[in-house]
C-alpha cells in the first residue's frame, strides 16, 4: 500500500478528532487528502509529532480524541515519547506509523525500524507498512505556522460533536 492510500484509509474513520501528521511527506500528503482546521502540520520538528499528541491527549482528557500520524523515522527519533505513552496508557489517543523502511521525505535513507516493534513499545500504536517512495506532485502546504497554530488552536478549544467509541 501506498503511504497516502493509508492516510486516505486512517481519515475515512476521523470525525472530530485532533490530527497531528509528522514534519515532511506525511503531512503535505495529509493536507492534499483531507485539509481541515483540526489538523496539526508539524513544520520542521521530525520526531515531535507523538509528544504534542500525547501532551494534548493529556491535557483534554477523555473530551477529545487525538491521532498521531507517524513515520517510522520520526518514530524512532522520539522512541522516549513510545515508553511515556505506554506509561499514561490514555485512551483517548491513537498513534499510526506509516513504516515504509526509510527516511522518504529527505531522500529516501534506509531506517532501522525492520529490527523494531513499536507496537509493544507504545501504546493503541498501529503499525501501517508503505511501500517507499513518495507521491508526484505533492504539493507544499500554503499555510505558514502561525497560521497553522492558530486555526489549530481555535479548532481544539471548540466542543466535539460527540466521542464515538474506538472501534
Amino acid at each position: 500500500m501506498r503511504r497516502i492510500e493509508a492516510i486516505r484509509q486512517i481519515m475515512e474513520g476521523v470525525s472530530d478528532e485532533l490530527v497531528i501528521a509528522t514534519t515532511g511527506m506525511i503531512s503535505r500528503e495529509l493536507f492534499l487528502v483531507r485539509d481541515r482546521p483540526e489538523n496539526f502540520y508539524m513544520c520542521g520538528s521530525m520526531g515531535c509529532a507523538l509528544s504534542l499528541g500525547l501532551g494534548l491527549a493529556l491535557a483534554l482528557c477523555s473530551r477529545r480524541r487525538v491521532v498521531v500520524l507517524d513515520g517510522d523515522g520520526a518514530a524512532l527519533t522520539g522512541l522516549g515519547s513510545l515508553v511515556v505513552a505506554r506509561h499514561l496508557k490514555l485512551p483517548n489517543l491513537t498513534h499510526y506509523i506509516l513504516d515504509n523502511e526509510s527516511y522518504d521525505s529527505t531522500g529516501g535513507q534506509p531506517t532501522c525500524s525492520a529490527d523494531v516493534d513499536f507496537e509493544t513499545l507504545g501504546f493503541r500504536v498501529r503499525v501501517l507498512r508503505v511501500v517507499p517512495g513518495n507521491e508526484p506532485g505533492i504539493p507544499r502546504i500554503p499555510y505558514d505556522a502561525p497560521f497553522i497554530l492558530r486555526r489549530f488552536v481555535a479548532a481544539a478549544q471548540r466542543k466535539p460533536e460527540t466521542l464515538k467509541p474506538e472501534t
